[in-house]
């Protein structure tokens, strides 16, 4: 299949299922004369919004725009994914600008990681709001590692591009210097930074097949962050230079920490009304 990758395939086939399913839907309601439910108008409306965020991941990834379309176009056309259908010649994809953007998203990443930590050891805070930011520092974690699967980021790239101990010292430089009052500001804007799309594209990723590989990730924020509780340290003694061990001993925190890859519960899934075609199978 035209050198689609194996989780390239797991993503055209979530979109394509998707859209096919989405079609069946439509054309029961519109044969059956029937109004549609205010519950059926949000159920196609939430597939809706899935699929659309799966094919901005898709992009992001590096899937190509035409495979993407064409997937697409098969769905809404009832045809479900199977192995035997070709692909389109698709133009090359500017890999290293994508790379740059999910840098980018892991730099943003270590800098709300500092603040976070600095602002809640200073305040000693742990509320609703406070919640909220684990919950962006975890979405934009989950939804980065995903996007460097299906980038077919290797461990020697991730080494270049993030290493932990450099992420690790941008976080630190984040909150250094920052008074309190600094620091509030900026907590409170990563408190009330909109995670819609990134949260929706993560879920719809994973129920796709794509889930964190924590080998070519960043260090995870939440597992930093418990790690500083543990160690009862502070937020200077955990990002100091020197002489870097509790750095390192928070990065190694992270590794055997990272298996959260599955979703918490206070993250939820869009539920539809047909279980049945509630998402595709996984499987090229």
């Amino acid at each position: 299949m035209a050198n689609a990758t194996a989780v390239q395939k797991r993503v055209l086939k979530a979109l394509q299922n998707q859209a096919a399913d989405s079609q069946k839907l439509l054309t029961i309601q519109r044969a059956s004369g029937i109004e549609p439910t205010q519950d059926g108008t949000r159920n196609f409306h939430a597939r809706a919004t899935v699929h659309t965020e799966l094919a901005a991941a898709a992009l992001a990834g590096g899937v190509p725009a035409e495979w993407v379309d064409q997937a697409r176009e098969r769905g809404t056309k009832a045809i479900r994914w199977n192995t035997n259908l070709f692909l389109r010649r698709a133009a090359p994809i500017d890999r290293d600008a994508l790379v740059d953007n999910l840098r980018a998203d892991i730099d943003r990443l270590a800098r709300f990681t500092g603040i976070h930590a600095a602002y809640t050891h200073g305040t000693g805070r742990h509320d609703d709001t406070t919640a909220t930011v684990d919950q962006t520092l975890t979405t934009l974690w989950r939804r980065s590692a995903q996007i460097g699967v299906l980038l077919g980021i290797d461990t020697d790239q991730a080494r270049q591009h993030w290493p932990h101990q450099q992420w690790m010292k941008q976080a630190s430089a984040s909150a250094a210097g920052q008074t309190q009052a600094q620091l509030t500001q900026h907590w409170h804007a990563i408190a009330n930074t909109d995670m819609t799309s990134y949260t929706a594209q993560s879920i719809a990723l994973a129920a796709a097949g794509i889930t964190p590989n924590p080998t070519i990730a960043p260090p995870e924020p939440i597992a930093v962050l418990h790690a500083l509780s543990e160690r009862d340290v502070g937020v200077g003694g955990l990002f100091s230079d020197a002489p870097g061990a509790h750095i390192g001993a928070a990065v190694e925190a992270t590794r055997s920490q990272s298996a959260h890859t599955d979703y918490d519960a206070d993250i939820t899934a869009p539920v539809f009304s047909d279980p049945e075609i509630n998402y595709p199978g996984i499987d090229p």
